[in-house]
């Protein structure tokens, strides 16, 4: 007599709403990048027409002034000027940030319909790609702004005594460190939150269980 099976094991299928959900949060987050292109393009435009180049269009120069006044008028045109080279430099950060947030806002929406209809390993594989671009563009940026002294710039350091120039390189140090530290911890958390939704949402393991031999059939000579 032929040997009898067992009924194959049959695993339970993992929740569509794993890819779903991850679909939808990256949705959530292609949206925020959007409105991050539109600031990092619209913000430069904006202070270029508001802001003048220079000084004498908001004071002009006191030429019938005191001595005083117009020491005072030159050292807030200095000023003015070391302000203007400041926010020129967080322009170009802005854009740098606009053209960063649109690669993320292009992976984003690329990846919401993936996952939506279940393509599990390439839904994985672009929001893994996502959470790298993400960490190479906050990293990025934050050299950027330690790279053209924009956290703590010099026009606004370096016209206090030596004592509050060491307070701020000390501040301006730590505010890099929890800058990167915050940027790092972010994505991680964000690296485990796909590592789980990876193996929830893993397909099954179907195992088809040996055969059983029949001890009623009789022995063959």
């Amino acid at each position: 007599m032929d040997p009898a099976f067992e009924a194959p094991y049959v695993p339970e299928e993992p929740s569509p709403w794993w890819l779903k959900g991850l679909a939808i949060f990256m949705a959530l987050m292609s949206i925020f990048m959007l409105f991050s292109v539109a600031s990092g393009v619209l913000t430069p435009m904006f202070v270029d027409r508001l802001m003048p180049e220079d000084f004498e269009e908001i004071e002009p120069y006191p030429e019938d002034g005191t001595d005083e006044e117009k020491a005072e008028w030159t050292e807030n045109d200095e000023f003015w000027d070391d302000m203007l080279e400041y926010m020129d430099g967080m322009m170009g950060l802005l854009k740098f940030q606009a053209f960063h947030s649109g690669i993320l806002a292009i992976i984003g929406l690329f990846s919401v319909p993936v996952l939506w209809r279940g393509d599990r390993d390439l839904g994985i594989k672009l929001v893994g790609a996502w959470i790298g671009v993400n960490l190479l563009g906050g990293m990025g940026l934050m050299w950027m702004l330690s790279r053209n002294g924009l956290l703590m710039p010099e026009f606004a350091t370096g016209r206090g005594d030596e004592e509050w120039g060491a307070s701020a390189e000390l501040m301006e140090s730590f505010t890099l460190l929890t800058g990167y530290g915050q940027i790092i911890f972010c994505n991680i958390c964000l690296l485990g939150i796909l590592g789980l939704i990876a193996s929830k949402s893993k397909p099954p393991t179907r195992l088809m269980s040996a055969p059983i031999a029949d001890d009623t059939a009789p022995p063959q000579s």
